[in-house]
């Protein structure tokens, strides 16, 4: 949530100089201070084009990858690779002006193939790792609140956070503050209980059941339970 608080405002924010190049990123110095100087409405094209970049990778990349890795290492992949969103976009001060838009929307992707594929993911797994199917809607609702908790208090905490990263002339440490969560969410990933999952359990018929007069309702049908894991 930090991520979409942080960004329209950095984009839109000045720049501390007119040149920037890889001798001004001096982090002893601090010299790595403001934005990105791009315009209101160039912001306001962004942010649209960025929410059509991510439903097309929720819509068409979530399902093949999710096909092709598996609901749980593809949740281990994007919670791993997450905090690299959130250490990305400060470095694209140091980009001239021609190559700022195409690492911009580098950024945006990145971000998204973590941050929008993480929230299905989860989701998968919640429902997964319920102890009954009679407890989901108490677990899903638990799991709602809690993300409706983080939205509330994630734009205080990144607005006061770039506030002082204005005031020291370092914006990085808005956006390195929440690679930091993230980095102590992705140690969470060897206490993870893979055996409570079961999302890559496959039923099929050992043989073709039909429903006919020549084979009666009560016939036993055997079905045969692969698991991929």
């Amino acid at each position: 949530m930090t991520y979409d608080h942080l960004l329209p405002i950095f984009l839109q924010d000045k720049r501390t100089t007119e040149t920037v190049n890889a001798l001004a990123f001096d982090l002893t110095s601090g010299s790595m201070g403001g934005g990105l100087g791009i315009p209101v409405q160039s912001v306001g094209i962004i942010m649209s084009i960025n929410g059509v970049l991510q439903l097309f990778i929720q819509a068409l990349i979530f399902p093949l990858l999710a096909e092709f890795f598996g609901v749980w290492r593809l949740l281990l992949y994007v919670t791993v690779a997450h905090p690299i969103a959130y250490v990305l976009p400060p470095f694209l001060q140091l980009l001239p002006r021609n190559l700022l838009y195409p690492g911009l929307f580098a950024c945006l992707a990145v971000r998204s193939l973590t941050a929008i594929l993480a929230f299905p993911l989860l989701l998968i797994m919640i429902k997964e790792a319920a102890p009954d199917k009679s407890h989901i809607g108490k677990i899903n609702g638990l799991a709602a609140s809690t993300g409706a908790a983080c939205r509330t208090v994630a734009s205080p905490i990144a607005g006061l956070l770039y506030g002082l990263s204005i005031d020291i002339h370092f914006t990085a440490l808005a956006w390195w503050c929440s690679a930091l969560v993230a980095t102590i969410g992705a140690m969470q990933v060897p206490f993870l209980n893979r055996a409570a999952n079961h999302c890559h359990a496959r039923v099929r018929t050992a043989a073709r059941c039909y429903m006919s007069q020549d084979h009666p309702r009560n016939e036993t049908v055997r079905i045969i339970i692969e698991d991929d894991a």
